[in-house]
């Protein structure tokens, strides 16, 4: 998914929103200027911060300007105007809730599972004594919210990083995007140099799981490339790991469309006799068997993925006996 400028917009109001709603004191301009519109010129500034607060406002936050010591203004929530009544839910919608948001608390792959869990127990006292849902948080939770504020605030993090075979090393990153992945979730990040500039072609996958630590750097802004899109990021169950075969799978007709939809970016695609032929990097023999079995397409190379792919075939078929 590329980000447009009203996704930057969007991105940018919510971190206005949080900003105001946790602010203890108001917020100098100046303050406001640095952190959420650098680089736009005074009167830019002010333009675009007008516009924001109108849209803040009918999303119920209402900001006003603070008399502030000295020509600068200052700014913070009208909480009158911006927080509404507490509501209480009975127990049959606190159920229809839990019900429906159970797949999202349990799926590790969604990276607001832990928010989620702890924003449903506080709905009603009832619903909190009696839901389920208060599990301890998962352990990479507190890197998970660092990178989260880092994305959304348009931030470099600062990360402890434990690779596949075990090596750790500290990384600094302009996080660009989150995606999920067998029940895993992953970041997709530029890889940046001490002084913040960028490292061409330094853009990695790391699993959110194997971060020891992250932390947002907050006096180093980062940017997504205007070109990014996640899904030249994604990666297929079995591409998952250093690659270890190049497969060749043929497409029958009925499966084309599907196939190249789920490929995205991965792998290339070419006729060859009359039959259309993908061939894509695995790195599991076993899970490319298993998920050309599921996906109806025919493996013809190399050799081990064919073997692999007929003992799946075969075991199909004799549990479906």
């Amino acid at each position: 998914m590329k980000i447009t400028k009203d996704d930057e917009r969007a991105r940018r109001i919510c971190s206005l929103a949080l900003a105001f709603m946790n602010a203890s004191a108001p917020i100098p301009s100046s303050d406001i200027a640095r952190d959420f519109y650098p680089g736009l010129s005074a009167d830019s500034f002010r333009r675009a911060f007008s516009r924001d607060r109108t849209v803040l406002a009918a999303c119920g936050v209402v900001v006003r300007e603070r008399p502030h010591p000295g020509d600068e203004s200052s700014w913070s929530v009208d909480e009158a105007s911006s927080y509404p009544d507490g509501a209480e839910i009975g127990a049959m919608e606190a159920a229809v809730l839990e019900i429906a948001c159970q797949p999202l608390i349990e799926d590790p792959s969604f990276p607001l599972a832990g928010e989620l869990r702890f924003a449903l127990a506080k709905l009603t006292r009832a619903f909190a004594e009696a839901s389920p849902l208060r599990a301890a948080r998962r352990e990479d939770a507190r890197p998970l919210a660092a990178l989260r504020d880092a994305l959304t605030e348009g931030r470099a993090a600062r990360i402890s990083y434990r690779d596949a075979r075990g090596r750790e090393s500290e990384r600094l990153v302009a996080p660009y995007a989150f995606f999920g992945l067998r029940g895993e979730l992953y970041l997709v990040a530029g890889r940046l140099r001490d002084d913040g500039s960028v490292v061409e072609g330094g853009t990695r996958t790391y699993r959110v799981d194997r971060m020891n630590r992250a932390c947002i750097v907050n006096d180093l802004p980062v940017s997504t490339p205007p070109d990014f899109s996640v899904d030249d990021w994604r990666r297929l169950p079995f591409q998952m790991g250093e690659t270890t075969a190049v497969a060749r799978l043929e497409l029958p007709d009925d499966r084309e469309g599907d196939v190249r939809r789920a490929a995205g970016a991965n792998g290339t695609f070419f006729s060859l006799g009359g039959r259309t032929i993908w061939e894509v990097e695995v790195s599991s023999i076993a899970d490319a068997a298993s998920w050309a079995v599921a996906e109806g397409v025919i493996p013809i190379g190399p050799a081990e993925l064919v073997e692999e792919w007929r003992h799946v075939l075969e075991g199909v078929t004799v549990d479906a006996s």
